[in-house]
């Protein structure tokens, strides 16, 4: 992706362009997420889910990006549970990874977020 700021300001003018783009609301999130933003994260994927409310990629990288945040441990569960079209493996287990990393979450729970994980 090269210069982070320069990858932010990028998907910032496409989406100023296009603020209905889903897509691009979540790869901006992921970008945030990565930068430890989780607050910006979880909002710019509430905004593609206003244009996309079922797509399960917005879906999983906003219950991981909450569960990050404030910890709720539904938040969590969720995001382990099956879904009839998850994403992929690579992408649902970095989501995985930082939704484990949120605060005050069951030590049983983030466990079995791990196993599900490692399947």
């Amino acid at each position: 992706m090269g210069d982070p700021r320069q990858t932010v300001a990028a998907f910032e003018h496409a989406l100023a362009l296009e603020p209905a783009n889903w897509s691009l609301c979540l790869d901006l999130a992921d970008v945030r997420a990565e930068q430890g933003d989780f607050a910006a994260a979880v909002r710019l994927v509430e905004q593609g889910v206003r244009y996309e409310p079922g797509e399960p990629s917005l879906r999983a990288a906003g219950t991981a990006y909450r569960a990050r945040l404030t910890g709720p441990a539904a938040d969590l569960r969720e995001l382990v549970e099956p879904a009839p079209e998850p994403p992929n493996d690579t992408y649902r287990n970095l989501l995985i990874d930082h939704a484990c990393a949120g605060p005050a979450l069951p030590a049983e729970l983030v466990a079995a977020a791990r196993r599900f994980q490692n399947r």
